[in-house]
């Protein structure tokens, strides 16, 4: 079944609570439930870096002063790509060439690869660090940057046509993009950074002032190491801080709740009941039967709000009513595979705590999990024909020779080639100390 069909769009929309005792007596008075509002928040952003830093034909990474010179660089790409990237103006103090603050889409609506001519993209900026001065521009890259300090902080526009200075160009071929940068008649290029993305404003924001993360080494001195470090810098577990593993969409899901020692739902290290609709969930979208499963548990369960799959930047929103020392369960697909799904430990997360107070913020998030629902073997991320977005309808893959309900503990990141990504205890929240998936946030907040 197709991801945005089917299913997915007959999806019912709003709010489903089903009580937590069918026994009056026991049900919780109104002042011993709380109600949650849980956003669930597609994160995914940052995916790939390239440096670009020597010149076509030259041995030696160095900048371009002569026409006709230029730099090129190779990367893999997926429909839902932006390509953003920098090479500063050496003549100058701070200036740095980009293709908008947003970038470009490397695909079109209908999923083609955007070719061509994209100079008309590209602008040239002031990043707002050093106040232009001709006795301190660095003419070569790791050249000075001991120029005073811009009294205009913001990053500003200072010219939208810049095919004096160079040109961009991009081809495609089977999955992988050349990004040509070519110099023009006036100035002198250095070397640089692409910078694959999803979101708008990966690098910088126009009117905004340089966020230190390495715009401005490049801007001033043509260097875009601290820039490339910043982006893949790892947390403690040794996985990325920034870097998304994978462009992906998730599911509609279910919130749950539920006062027992394990997750009602599933257990991580044992099959997945055949009749709770992790399977369902996992493989094809549908929320359906494990909804219904929880139900009949008499446990307090929401579906979202919002009709749709959760693409990137986009928000679910789940409210549930739930007694008081209730722990929280979440499950929502990870589309983009055959049967992974985002969900909590075998414990669930506190929604009380030890006062019995409610819970608010994003803390939670750092309890986020991707898991294996060990029913469907598993193919290359994006790219399996039993996959939601690519099969032909629901159930079509073949079963798992290991059934039970794992972390996923790596993924092989086939959609930008950047090899097989590694997190022990798979995780999937954004910007998680340990290092991870980065692909979600959950925020608590009591309405």
């Amino acid at each position: 079944m197709k991801v945005t069909k089917g299913i997915f769009g007959a999806m019912l929309v709003g709010l489903l609570f089903i009580g937590c005792s069918k026994d009056d007596d026991e049900t919780p008075s109104i002042d011993e439930t709380t109600t949650f509002r849980i956003t669930l928040t597609n994160t995914i952003n940052l995916l790939a870096t390239h440096i670009f830093n020597t010149p076509d034909g030259a041995s030696q990474p160095g900048p371009i002063a002569d026409e006709g010179g230029s730099y090129t660089v190779s990367f893999k790409a997926v429909p839902g790509t932006k390509m953003s990237f920098v090479t500063m103006l050496a003549n100058s103090n701070d200036w740095f060439f980009a293709p908008g603050e947003n970038g470009v889409d490397l695909f079109d609506a209908d999923g083609n690869a955007v070719t061509g001519d994209i100079t008309t993209n590209v602008r040239l900026y002031d990043a707002g660090t050093e106040e232009e001065d001709p006795a301190t521009i660095a003419t070569e890259p790791n050249g000075g940057t001991e120029g005073d300090p811009d009294d205009d902080t913001s990053v500003r526009t200072q010219q939208q046509d810049v095919a004096n200075y160079l040109s961009a160009t991009l081809d495609y071929d089977n999955g992988t993009f050349t990004l040509k940068i070519t110099k023009a008649q006036d100035g002198i290029i250095t070397p640089g950074i692409v910078v694959l993305h999803a979101q708008n404003n990966p690098l910088f924001t126009n009117g905004e002032a340089d966020r230190g993360q390495g715009l401005k080494l490049l801007a001033e001195a043509g260097n875009p190491g601290e820039l490339n470090d910043w982006v893949n810098e790892t947390g403690t577990d040794g996985a990325p801080l920034r870097l998304s593993a994978a462009l992906t969409p998730f599911a509609p899901g279910v919130v749950y709740a539920f006062d027992s020692e394990k997750d009602p739902l599933f257990t991580q290290g044992e099959a997945s009941k055949s009749d709770n609709g992790l399977e369902e969930l996992a493989e094809d979208g549908n929320n359906d039967v494990i909804f219904n499963y929880l139900s009949e548990l008499d446990l307090p369960v929401a579906k979202q709000n919002e009709d749709g799959i959760l693409g990137i930047g986009g928000k679910y929103t789940f409210d549930l009513e739930v007694p008081k020392g209730y722990k929280l369960g979440l499950a929502t697909m990870f589309i983009q595979s055959n049967d992974w799904f985002v969900g909590f430990n075998n414990n669930g997360a506190a929604l009380f705590d030890e006062a019995g107070n409610p819970k608010f913020g994003t803390d939670e998030s750092v309890q986020l999990y991707l898991y294996d629902a060990g029913t469907e073997v598993d193919e290359a991320i994006g790219f399996g024909d039993n996959q939601a977005p690519r099969q032909g309808g629901a159930n079509t893959g073949a079963d798992d020779d290991n059934t039970t309900v794992r972390r996923v503990g790596e993924i092989d990141n086939v959609q930008f080639g950047r090899g097989m990504l590694e997190s022990a205890p798979g995780v999937v929240s954004q910007q998680d100390a340990r290092g991870g998936y980065n692909l979600v946030q959950l925020n608590i907040e009591e309405l």
